[in-house]
């Protein structure tokens, strides 16, 4: 029997302040102004949809920077936010060191070249799984309280501040750069600094100041950062922790954070259903997110493969849940911690990997994109292409919400302004699975009436589904989109491309297409369809793409236009040009490349001969071979030293050519650890995760090609102090728990094609 999903969305538009927040915004060097409400950002006027990826430079090879900040561009993120660590940049009191993977400036760079905004993170302290949150070693053996109001501490801060303040001159929105948000301090009265990773197990830690002193220090630095130039439009700090002291009044952007997976939970998390979460500032600041869970930190006891609707839904819950537009995902890509010569191995506690901050994220440490990047995009999209109408609505439970993460109901919220609506669907259980609905039917009660949708259909969710349905939605056109049971995705000239969110057709409800005779007796024309597309009016096609297209999807300006680009591998798209790529096991002929736009452009060239234009629907589609993976496998030599020990080695081949080549390692054990066989430098590490261990191999290509690389795996086991009759500790007995064994290498490579567009 059908029942009835209601919501009082009824007197929901929100009330805007814009006269509270002075001390934020600025003017960019043509006029821009951007500023902030009570609710979100603004430029001249307009709200500012924000999707942040973090992406660590310190923790990634300079050379292939570029290519993670494309990779997030790709994903859907308007901005990148990255923690700067001070004592990677200030490794000895007063030498400073910003070239290579500390040169934040050129990140900064990169970032706006290709139209990202960027968030340093800037600490003093960062908590980021990093040795002592990234605290100098030095602080610990100096006369004062590091996280404190103590000034000799905060003169340090100012150093390094000042000094950052040279690198990031020029950068800031009112320069006409890329800066618009910096974080100051974090988790502050939350984290720990384990300064025992340094110093042993008797060293303390300090977590911050409380109370009042909570809220001077925070305001200590926000002044510091001023006085060395750092003039960031916004300051922000992390909401969590604040419990034991208050931010200072309007000076700082409070954000959240909300990971799915962060610590084995027998249970489904809190993060499945809507409304599961406090803001104390709510409808005073901006509510922000910083940190939604693109993955987990793996350690010893706990090493999760984070699956795609854990990142998908954690981050639509939270957007359900509250009036923001700002989104924020920790990690979206993945890295590795750099190694000091100074002070050792950069992991903050012995159960972290050595090197490896994979994260389980989006992008991996390696670059490649996994299934959440794909998953959460088309949420990505929809924040930035429908964030205006967002941002004047309210968030709006259902009438009888589902508050158990554990009940077997689905779960429903709105946002709505009294006359327009999203409807947020999420059927997932990350423990434990939801059971698939039938015949669900949802009712908004708006100011002007009801909406109850579906009209002819029934809306089936399957378990694990997830949805934003629109109501009331302007399409331009003199069109209105009453209702609908498709995803928006994108408006283009003269399209409105939406994408079906679950098995089955959709319908489209619409309001305004009297003129072409699909008027129903009370206004309304109800359409069925499947993917494709269908007319309404003589300027307007509303397009539907299956879930699979709309994952692979981008939204750009290209070849003049606005379009959308879809295609099953991965693209990455700059300027005029859309690069596809994928993986390719070495010795297979690969499937040619191809790729789908809307609406087409006027030629594609790919070198400089024209790609002729398929129809694929109201997609253009363009296919051109994919060239050869390199190198030949018969250049590459696996010489097994032992169960556990391979080294792999490609004699005589030119460094270059192994740049795109990969290896999944397929292994039995506690971990693998990789190393440069001519150094014996640890250069990869990987706690097992029952699958395999995917490598870009291409990076270590000099080690490849001239001593090898080994791979070396332990087995799972524990260690016992023994002692002699006196009773002195003297050694240890170890017990193995199981086999440690290399099982496979399956070699791959990186082939890619570019595709001019004009």
């Amino acid at each position: 029997m059908t029942h009835d999903i209601v919501h009082d969305a009824r007197d929901t538009a929100l009330t805007l302040r814009r006269d509270h927040l002075a001390h934020w915004g600025g003017t960019d060097p043509q006029g821009r102004r951007l500023t902030a409400n009570n609710y979100h950002f603004e430029i001249d006027g307009e709200p500012l949809p924000v999707v942040a990826g973090e992406f660590q430079p310190q923790r990634y090879p300079a050379e292939e920077w570029e290519q993670g900040i494309l990779a997030l561009r790709s994903a859907g993120c308007t901005m990148v936010s990255s923690y700067v660590f001070w004592n990677l940049v200030e490794p000895r009191p007063g030498e400073f060191d910003f070239t290579g993977g500390n040169d934040v400036r050129r990140f900064a760079e990169l970032c706006h070249r290709h139209g990202m905004l960027f968030s340093p993170r800037i600490g003093p302290y960062n908590n980021a799984e990093f040795s002592v949150g990234g605290l100098p070693p030095w602080l610990y053996g100096m006369p004062l309280t590091e996280r404190s109001n103590d000034p000799r501490y905060l003169e340090l801060v100012g150093r390094y501040y000042r000094r950052l303040g040279r690198e990031l001159s020029g950068l800031y929105w009112q320069d006409g750069g890329p800066v618009v948000v910096v974080q100051l301090e974090n988790e502050l009265t939350h984290a720990p600094n384990d300064w025992r990773t340094l110093f042993g197990y008797t060293a303390t830690d300090h977590r911050g100041p409380t109370g009042k002193d909570f809220t001077t220090h925070m305001e200590h630095l926000r002044r510091l950062a001023l006085e060395a130039g750092i003039t960031a439009p916004v300051f922000s700090m992390t909401g969590w922790g604040t419990a034991t002291g208050e931010p200072p009044a309007d000076t700082f952007l409070v954000s959240y954070g909300g990971y799915m997976d962060l610590h084995f939970r027998p249970c489904n998390s809190g993060l499945t259903v809507f409304g599961s979460q406090d803001f104390p500032f709510r409808g005073q600041l901006p509510v922000a997110f910083c940190e939604l869970g693109g993955g987990s930190p793996t350690r010893a006891a706990y090493r999760p493969v984070t699956a795609p609707d854990d990142v998908l839904v954690g981050a639509l819950t939270r957007l359900g849940t509250v009036e923001t537009i700002m989104l924020g995902y920790y990690m979206m890509h993945g890295g590795a911690n750099p190694v000091r010569g100074d002070f050792g191995w950069m992991t903050k506690e012995p159960e972290f990997s050595l090197l490896s901050y994979d994260f389980g994220a989006p992008v991996s440490e390696y670059g490649e994109r996994r299934a959440p990047f794909y998953r959460t995009a088309p949420l990505n999209r929809f924040v930035t292409e429908f964030g205006p109408e967002l941002a004047r609505m309210r968030a709006v439970p259902s009438t009888d919400p589902v508050t158990d993460p554990d009940e077997d109901r689905l779960r429903t919220a709105v946002r709505s302004d009294g006359t327009s609506a999203f409807v947020f669907l999420a059927n997932y259980g990350n423990r434990t699975p939801l059971g698939a609905r039938d015949e669900v039917s949802l009712v908004v009660r708006l100011d002007d009436g009801d909406v109850r949708f579906p009209r002819s259909t029934g809306l089936s969710v399957e378990s694990g589904g997830s949805a934003i349905l629109p109501v009331g939605l302007d399409l331009g056109h003199g069109v209105t989109l009453v209702s609908a049971t498709a995803q928006p995705l994108a408006r283009l000239r003269g399209h409105a491309v939406f994408f079906r969110p679950g098995p089955g057709d959709v319908e489209y409800a619409l309001r305004g297409i009297d003129d072409n005779g699909l008027d129903g007796p009370d206004g309304i024309a109800t359409t069925v369809t499947g993917d494709g597309s269908f007319t309404v009016g003589e300027t307007l096609d509303i397009v539907t793409l299956s879930r699979e297209q709309a994952e692979h999807s981008q939204v750009t300006d290209l070849a003049g236009e606005r379009r959308l680009v879809t295609g099953p591998d991965d693209l990455t798209l700059d300027g005029d040009t859309v690069t596809v790529s994928r993986l390719v096991p070495l010795g297979v002929e690969p499937e040619p490349f191809t790729w789908s736009v809307l609406p087409g452009p006027e030629v594609v060239r790919v070198a400089g001969a024209v790609v002729r234009e398929e129809p694929a629907g109201p997609l253009s589609r363009y296919t051109a071979p994919a060239p050869r993976p390199r190198p030949d496998r018969e250049k590459l030599v696996v010489e097994k030293l032992s169960p556990a020990r391979l080294l792999l080695r490609a004699p005589g081949v030119e460094p270059d050519e192994l740049a795109g080549l990969w290896a999944d390692i397929d292994y039995t054990g506690d971990l693998c650890r990789m190393f440069d066989a001519g150094t014996g430098a640890l250069i990869g590490d990987d706690f097992h995760h029952g699958i395999p261990w995917r490598v870009k191999l291409g990076r270590f290509r000099h080690a490849l090609a001239g001593a090898g690389v080994q791979l070396r795996v332990e087995p799972r086991a524990t260690a016992e102090r023994t002692a002699d009759t006196e009773g002195i500790l003297l050694d240890s007995r170890e017990e193995i728990h199981g086999p440690a064994e290399i099982h496979t290498v399956r070699f791959s490579a990186e082939v890619r094609q570019q595709f001019i567009c004009g």
